[in-house]
């Protein structure tokens, strides 16, 4: 293939949505896969552990479109189907001929072949086939072809999530959540959401100095009514850019929730504003995952203590495990410098972890006190301060890996997907075969004949 064709190739990927990160959740739908290579296979089943697949159901066998056919002969198609062929040229359209007749007309189908020809690409699209991938793809890739099939491409971006995470209790990750928040307001003129997840002992109301009468609880207790609307009823409105879904922080209320409910909130936040930045509690429940490997960006909170560093090893290792696709964690080292207490030096805890410290944060009993005390962050006290210089740089490298954006961006509700699903187009299909062959129907008429 010429590198012309390549770079044709590459324009209509593009303009197919596959220039950019994938940000959206997957639907949920259920897909299933008929590959032909166990290179395939891999990369469709490591798919299913992504962030963004929370919600999918995939089922992954060999056989390719052949397998495919058979099992559909008598049942019903999946919402989407991704088949591997072995076929090139019009060969592909061959064994889709006998695809197109057993396939229901609402699934969406990705075909993933050998050939990296660009007129097939095209042709394809043309009659109907949903995506078209080149084989073995990587996981990503899959679920960039899945993200574009299942996306409007005239929809705004959604919003960028980044957690806080304190690998132990009084590590100040909240503390940190809370000024990046209002200082991200400041620096960007977005929309801004604080979200206060830590529902017995959250902070956020005090810190920011607000009283709020409606919580975090009362979203995740009527998921089932909780639209835009209401979700902006349960804010509490800091100022022009900052808003706040705060904590009871009551002993009295529900602590454990349904990890699914708590995925479809933080998917309905991203849609209601331009930056999401969640104060996650220090627990390890099922919901408490979930909603951590939600996150684009997540910020481990650390103090320079063995017992600290031991948790933050643990979750580093298996956050990198789990999100093969998206950052690693920031490691943020805070209350360095404490009087009289033996620490662990930043170099040595590089060392134990694997990488360096993104950012490293003096202890300043006064200035943190003060703020905290008056309902202020730490720019209002010192605006001088080096630990404020530092958060305006973890700032700005999150702004960074977001990329250019338009400010003032119109957001939009979640789609319905159901209502925006299309199938295979089979009667387009059949007309690119060369020679036509009977259909199924007619195959049974001649055999009852003879």
């Amino acid at each position: 293939m010429s590198s012309a064709q390549n770079a044709a190739r590459d324009a209509e990927f593009d303009e197919q949505g596959f220039g950019g990160p994938v940000e959206a959740l997957i639907p949920r739908i259920d897909i299933e896969s008929f590959c032909t290579t166990s290179e395939m296979a891999s990369a469709v089943q490591e798919s299913a552990y992504d962030r963004r697949m929370a919600r999918t159901s995939i089922a992954v066998a060999m056989g390719g479109i052949k397998r495919a056919i058979e099992m559909y002969t008598d049942s019903a198609t999946p919402h989407l189907l991704i088949v591997e062929t072995d076929e090139t040229g019009l060969e592909v359209f061959d064994e889709l001929e006998g695809l197109a007749e057993v396939c229901d007309p609402d699934t969406k189908v990705i075909v993933c072949g050998k050939s990296n020809d660009v007129t097939l690409y095209r042709e394809l699209k043309r009659q109907g086939v949903d995506e078209y991938i080149v084989s073995p793809a990587a996981p990503i890739q899959i679920i960039e072809a899945i993200s574009t099939v299942f996306s409007d491409p005239a929809e705004a971006p959604l919003a960028k999530t980044i957690g806080f995470v304190g690998v132990k209790g009084g590590c100040g990750a909240s503390t940190l959540a809370h000024n990046m928040a209002w200082k991200l307001s400041r620096n960007e003129e977005k929309e801004i959401m604080l979200i206060d997840m830590d529902v017995q002992f959250g902070t956020a109301g005090l810190d920011f100095n607000r009283e709020p009468t409606r919580s975090i609880v009362d979203a995740l207790g009527s998921m089932d009514e909780l639209d835009d609307v209401k979700l902006q009823r349960l804010l509490v409105e800091y100022d022009d850019y900052l808003s706040i879904l705060a904590a009871p922080s009551s002993l009295e209320v529900e602590s454990e929730f349904d990890a699914n409910a708590v995925i479809e909130m933080i998917h309905m936040i991203r849609a209601s504003t331009d930056y999401a930045i969640f104060d996650i509690p220090h627990i390890w429940t099922p919901w408490v995952q979930q909603s951590i490997m939600q996150m684009e960006e997540i910020v481990l909170v650390a103090t320079p203590e063995l017992a600290s560093l031991r948790n933050l090893k643990g979750i580093y290792d298996l956050l990198c495990k789990r999100r093969p696709n998206d950052p690693a964690p920031k490691i943020v080292l805070n209350q360095v410098g404490m009087p009289k207490r033996p620490e662990i030096a930043a170099k040595d805890v590089a060392d134990i972890i694997g990488r360096d410290v993104d950012l490293v944060i003096p202890f300043d009993a006064p200035l943190f006190g003060e703020a905290s005390n008056n309902g202020q962050m730490i720019e209002e006290v010192n605006p001088k301060h080096e630990a404020v210089s530092m958060l305006n740089s973890l700032c700005t490298t999150m702004d960074k890996a977001r990329g250019t954006g338009k400010k003032g961006a119109s957001k939009k509700s979640a789609l319905n997907m159901s209502e925006k699903m299309r199938g295979l187009n089979i009667g387009a299909l059949a007309t690119m075969l060369k020679r036509s062959k009977p259909t199924k129907n007619a195959k049974k008429e001649k055999n009852s004949e003879e």
